[in-house]
């Protein structure tokens, strides 16, 4: 027995319900329509018992005809190698390289994932783009960078925060002579 159809809410008598967007869309579920919705590409206007309906304007500029126009389509599900590869695109070496914005704007990926990728390929790709690309970054006067502790590569705290912290890591020491002077030194350093 098939589910009755809801109505959709007063005044939105030319709206369309999630199922009538999978169907639209060539959808084998609503879910992807909940994805859609998630990703702000449709939003809903809310009916009986919490239903979803969609404008159909909406729903006709994610419709796989309006998919094949020119441009940038948004995709978020594309993967890192593919935003690796497009940032060693550039063949020409007077072209300058690809930036974080050029990711964004040519794959639609989200800006904090374009900038990991990003940081990713200047650290470690020995491709001739990643060369231009960290040679012209440090021309610009982008910044480096600095180890604070060589002897402890990847550590960015000081030397007394170091401390410090060490110092708590003894207050929880077993031993009370242990707890009692790194208590005394942390009354001194204020």
């Amino acid at each position: 027995m098939s589910k009755a159809r809801l109505r959709p809410p007063s005044g939105f008598a030319s709206y369309l319900s999630r199922r009538d967007v999978a169907e639209r869309l060539g959808f084998a579920s609503e879910f992807k329509v909940r994805q859609l919705e998630r990703q702000g590409r449709l939003r809903p206007v809310r009916g009986a018992m919490g239903s979803a309906w969609y404008a159909p304007e909406q729903v006709s500029a994610l419709s796989p005809v309006s998919r094949d126009r020119p441009g940038p389509s948004p995709s978020p599900s594309c993967s890192d190698a593919a935003i690796v590869a497009h940032l060693r695109g550039r063949s020409d070496p007077g072209d300058p390289p690809r930036t974080v914005v050029d990711v964004v704007a040519d794959l639609g990926v989200p800006i904090s994932r374009a900038q990991r990728v990003y940081r990713f390929w200047l650290a470690h790709d020995l491709h001739p783009s990643a060369e231009r690309a960290r040679a012209l970054r440090g021309a610009r006067g982008a910044p480096v960078p600095v180890e604070l502790h060589p002897e402890r590569p990847g550590e960015r705290r000081s030397g007394e925060r170091l401390e410090r912290d060490t110092l708590l890591k003894q207050l929880r020491d077993p031993d009370p002579k242990i707890r009692a002077a790194a208590f005394e030194k942390l009354k001194t350093r204020r």
